[in-house]
C-alpha cells in the first residue's frame, strides 16, 4: 500500500474533511476489480470491501456506476445501502429501492432482443467474439481472442450493424458496447444519483471512455452551481488511450492505487 500523490491527496482531504456532503461513485472494471480474460471471474482488488463500507456509513453517498448489469455490479461490490447503476446508467437502484430501468429504456428493448438474434454465436466464432447479453445492453468481447486481428475485424462489423439499425456502439477495453438509441450513460447515471444524494462534493473514479461522461458530467454539474466540487480520478492503463488519462484530474495505478486513494477518503491510510 502507498499514499496517493500529494496533489490528489490535498483534493481527497478537502472531501474527507466533509464527509456528510460528499458522494463517491465508483465505476467497476478496471476500477475497483482488476479487468480479468473472462467477466464472470471478476472480483474486487483484495481488501475493497471493508474500506468501502466504512466510506458507505461516513459520506452522503457511496454509488457504483457500472457497463455491466446492475445485478452483476452488486454481486462483485456485496454491500447494501449503497447505490447502483448497471448497463451505463439503463438500470438504476438508489440506497433503500428496488431496481428499475431509466426513462425510456423499456421501449427500446425489442430493438436490442432483435440485434441479439442478428448475431448469434455460430457468427462470433469465428472471430473469436463472445456475446454478453445484457437486457438493455449488450457487450461483444474479443479479450482472448486467438487471432485479435479477426477479432477486431468482427466488432467492426457488428458496430457498423448497429449504426444501421439506429443503435449506438461504444469501444472499450477489448470490448464494443451496443447500446440503445437513446441519450444514456454514465454522465447521466451520475447526475441522478447526485441529485437523489444532495450532495456538494463528489468524485469519479473510472479507467475508460463511458467514465469520460461521468466525469463531464460532474464538471457541469459544478459549473451549473449544483455541487462545489468535482473531481475525476482515472486509472492509468496501457489498454486506454491517452486521451482517456487526459480527461482526469489525477491518475492512479491500477485498482490498488483506487483503493489507496479510498483508503485515504475513509482515513484509514497505511503508516508511512
Amino acid at each position: 500500500m502507498r499514499a496517493p500523490d500529494s496533489r490528489l491527496t490535498g483534493a481527497l482531504d478537502a472531501l474527507r474533511d466533509a464527509p456528510a456532503e460528499v458522494a463517491i461513485l465508483c465505476d467497476v472494471d478496471g476500477t475497483l476489480a482488476p479487468i480479468v480474460a473472462r467477466p464472470e471471474d471478476a472480483a474486487l482488488v483484495a481488501g475493497a470491501r471493508p474500506v468501502l463500507a466504512s466510506l458507505r456509513d461516513r459520506v452522503r453517498l457511496l454509488g457504483f456506476v457500472s457497463g455491466r448489469a446492475l445485478a452483476d455490479a452488486k454481486a462483485i461490490v456485496g454491500l447494501d445501502g449503497c447505490a447502483y447503476a448497471g448497463n451505463h446508467g439503463m438500470e438504476m437502484q438508489y440506497p433503500g429501492g428496488e431496481p428499475g430501468l431509466a426513462s425510456g429504456v423499456e421501449r427500446h428493448l425489442p430493438a436490442m432482443r432483435a440485434f441479439v438474434e442478428l448475431w448469434p454465436d455460430s457468427r462470433l466464432a469465428g472471430g473469436g467474439v463472445r456475446l454478453e447479453d445484457k437486457g438493455a445492453t449488450l457487450s461483444f468481447h474479443a479479450r482472448g481472442a486467438a487471432d485479435p486481428g479477426a477479432a477486431a475485424a468482427l466488432l467492426q462489423q457488428v458496430a457498423d450493424d448497429a449504426r444501421a439499425h439506429e443503435l449506438i456502439p461504444r469501444p472499450g477495453r477489448e470490448v464494443l458496447e451496443i447500446r440503445p438509441g437513446l441519450r444514456v450513460d454514465k454522465g447521466t447515471a451520475a447526475r441522478a444519483l447526485l441529485a437523489r444524494s444532495g450532495a456538494r462534493r463528489a468524485v469519479y473514479f473510472g479507467d475508460d471512455w463511458t467514465d469520460v461522461d461521468a466525469w463531464r458530467a460532474l464538471r457541469a454539474l459544478r459549473d451549473e452551481g449544483v455541487i462545489d466540487t468535482a473531481l475525476a480520478v482515472g486509472v492509468r492503463s496501457t489498454e486506454v488511450p491517452l486521451e482517456v488519462h487526459e480527461q482526469a484530474d489525477h491518475l492512479v495505478d491500477g485498482p490498488e492505487g483506487v483503493l489507496d486513494a479510498l483508503r485515504h477518503l475513509a482515513g484509514t491510510d497505511a503508516p508511512a
